[in-house]
Order: C-alpha cells, then structure tokens, then sequence
C-alpha cells in the first residue's frame, strides 16, 4: 500500500501583476564570457572568463578555493607526499582523478575536494593558534589556461588578516613565485582570482550585493559533462525548481515557499537540450524557476523566470540565453498540506554503515553514489511502488564527502552526505 506523506507548507500565489518581460544575456562565441546579471538592473558585467585560474573565496572566515574548470584549467591532488615533499612533484605514471568545483556551493571549490569536515579543509588544516591560520598540507599539480603544467602549494591562509601565501612553480623547480595575497582589499567580492600564466591578481567580478545570477561555464560531475548554465549566487538568492508536464509556462503560479534552496546550480544547464536532428539547442516548455531575494531588514522580493531560447556559441552562434522574467506580488500566504511526489532524503547523515534513501517514486528508479570528483562509485537499481526508504551499505566507502541521486519518471534530485 502506498503511503502518502503531508507536509505543512506556504503557498504564495501570484497576482501576476508585473508584466512578464523578455530578457537576453549574451556570453560570447565560444561561451567566452561570465556574464554577471541582476534582477533588478539587468546585466550588470561582462567579463572574459579565460584570465584566470584560481579563484579565492573573499570572506575572512572562508577556505573555500577554486580552479577555472570551466576554462580548461585541469586540478589534481599529488598523491605521493605532503606540502614537505615540495621539490619531489612530478608527474610519472600520473593516473590522477581530477578535481572540480562543487555544483552546490561556492564555499566548495576543487581545492576543498578532498576536505573531510572541520578542521581538514582539502588543502589545509586550521589550526587554534592566535592568528587561526589555516595550514596548508597537500600539493597538488595544475595545468594552467595557456596549458602549462605547474606544481602547487598553497601554504596558509590567515583568517585574522584575510592573508592568503601560495606558491607554484615549473614541474623541475624553476621558476618559482611565492605570493601573499590580501584578499580583505576585494572584501566587496564574492572571488579574487589569480593568473599564474600572468602571474596577476584579477580584480574581475562586480561587487557581491549588485549581482544575482551568474551566466557561465562549469564542470558538471552528476552529468558528467561540461555545461553552460546559469548559477545563483548563494549569499542572498536562493531558487525552486517547478517542473510539470502540460505546465503553461506564462501562467503557472505556485511554488511552495519553504522548497527554496541556496544551491548554486538549481537553475543549472537542464532546461535545455541538443536536438540532434535540428542540430541546434532547444528548450524545455515545461519548467520555471522561482528566486527568492533576501531583502535583509525590509521584505524578501520574489521573481519567476523560465527560458525561451537559447543559442550555442560553439557553433557560430553568440552564447544567448533568451528568458522572460515577472516580479511577483502576492494576494496571500495561506497553510496548505502538500502531498510530495518528489521527497528525497537521506538519514543519518553522517553515517559510517548504513545510508537510508528516501523517496516517493513510481517505476524503476537509479540510485547513485558520486564521490567529489564526480566518479560513480555505486548504481543500484530499484523497481519504486512508491514510499521508498532504501538502504544503501556504504561502509566500503572512505571517508568524506558524497552525493546520493536518485533518478525516475524522468526527473532526479540530488543530496549531499558525509560519510565518516
């Protein structure tokens, strides 16, 4: 018998006052630009996404550090030593997995891939000191947008000074640069970036607070594949996905106000596809996105947008995403049971042994564990009736950090876990 569980919810409905309005962003041949846009004001910068290769998380209390992935900037951990093992980095027999940027957060760049929670960060181990220094202990070997290969060690960032010192060097030791890096100059940013090929810092986004989505190219390891999307930014928007089949785009309304969540790719690349007999990228009909905008002391401002069209760079078009995009104005809040067709959760989380997974599907569904360097580690399939509470054994797995999907009917969801 299926079991049907009820949650309380608050549905806003919109009075659809606003007028729906069609806006482009354009990212370039070849997807060459970031593009960062603002609800409110439009596009606010175009920026050339290829002068840089390691990204540095602004705020004073963040370990968080990227690699320009999605510019063909390659990132491997050197697993034969530690930070000590400096002047011995090569790159023999090197069979490595490759480390990309989280899909969920910001906080989690490829550097923090191998992190295993508070106080190991993947690059570095914070330590109690007076300055609470965050000491690097691995090394790690970069490929560079120019396609130099360089070993890598960031030493420590301060989190009392907002002081990053990393240095690199050519694969045989020569040419070596150690760089303090002052991140509180840019504490307006969300990133400071660095070029190693330039050996300069790029001072390359607009401020924080002035921008809401970021229009892009990333690494998408549930895929796993290379995408163009679209990524929120998680200090002060959060989004929800509404996806139905027969959905008026123009005229759906409801979305259910406690299912938004801060991840960065929930608009992500999936609203659209590559007709392989049109040869040319095509649009889904049936989903819209809802951004909620934290308005700090004054009222949350809500938005609706769903895509129109868009065209490919990589094949002489001008990377152009065409949207409509509705402030909305609200009539009520009222409390509503929501019976979910769609629940997925995991329990305990962490957890050593077992991982219970739990959904409300019909029909065969896949079940997948995905460590953080997007490899499939486990697949199982399952024939769903309905209320699912799955038991996946995990304790093969080492420790760490990894994500559970569940695919069926079409649709997947994806989740985060530890497992210690």
């Amino acid at each position: 018998m299926k079991k049907t569980l009820l949650f309380a919810f608050t549905l806003l409905i919109s009075l659809g006052l606003l007028a729906q309005e069609q806006k482009e962003v354009v990212t370039g041949a070849g997807y060459a630009d970031d593009v960062y846009y603002s609800l409110e004001n439009g596009t606010v910068a175009t920026v050339q996404r290829d002068n840089w290769d390691i990204g540095f998380v602004v705020n004073y209390y963040s370990a968080g550090l990227s690699a320009n992935t999605g510019s063909g900037v390659e990132l491997y951990t050197w697993p034969d030593g530690d930070i000590n093992d400096w002047a011995d980095v090569d790159t023999v027999d090197m069979d490595w997995p490759p480390m990309y940027n989280s899909i969920v957060s910001f906080e989690e760049g490829a550097f923090n891939r191998n992190a295993l929670d508070h106080p190991d960060y993947g690059w570095g181990i914070f330590s109690q000191s007076g300055s609470y220094p965050i000491i690097g202990d691995s090394l790690f070997v970069i490929k560079t947008i120019s396609g130099a290969w360089k070993k890598l060690a960031i030493i420590e960032k301060i989190a009392s000074t907002n002081i990053w010192e990393f240095k690199y060097a050519n694969l045989d030791g020569t040419g070596e640069q150690t760089v303090t890096l002052e991140a509180g100059d840019y504490d307006d940013k969300y990133f400071v970036h660095y070029s190693i090929d330039s050996m300069k810092i790029q001072d390359r986004e607009p401020a924080m607070v002035d921008w809401d989505l970021l229009f892009t190219r990333y690494y998408d390891y549930t895929i796993p594949y290379y995408v163009t999307g679209v990524l929120i930014n998680d200090d002060h928007i959060m989004a929800q996905e509404v996806r139905e089949s027969g959905m008026d785009q123009a005229t759906q309304e409801g979305y259910v106000d406690t299912a938004f969540t801060d991840t960065i790719s929930l608009i992500g690349s999936d609203w659209k596809y590559f007709d392989m007999d049109a040869m040319e990228y095509a649009f889904i009909d049936t989903v819209v996105y809802y951004l909620k905008k934290d308005g700090g002391d004054s009222n949350d401002s809500y938005y609706k947008i769903y895509f129109t069209g868009f065209s490919g760079g990589s094949f002489g078009g001008l990377g152009v995403y065409n949207f409509m995009q509705e402030r909305l104005t609200f009539v009520s809040a009222e409390e509503h049971e929501f019976d979910t067709e769609k629940l997925l959760e995991v329990y305990p989380n962490p957890a050593s042994e077992k991982l219970h997974v739990v959904f409300d599907l019909v029909g065969q569904s896949e079940i997948e564990i995905i460590d953080m360097t997007g490899r499939h580690v486990n697949k199982t399939y399952y024939d769903a009736a309905g209320f699912t509470n799955y038991s996946l054994d995990i304790s093969s797995l080492n420790k760490g950090v990894y994500f559970v999907r569940v695919s069926a009917e079409g649709q997947s969801n994806i989740l985060r876990f530890i497992k210690q």
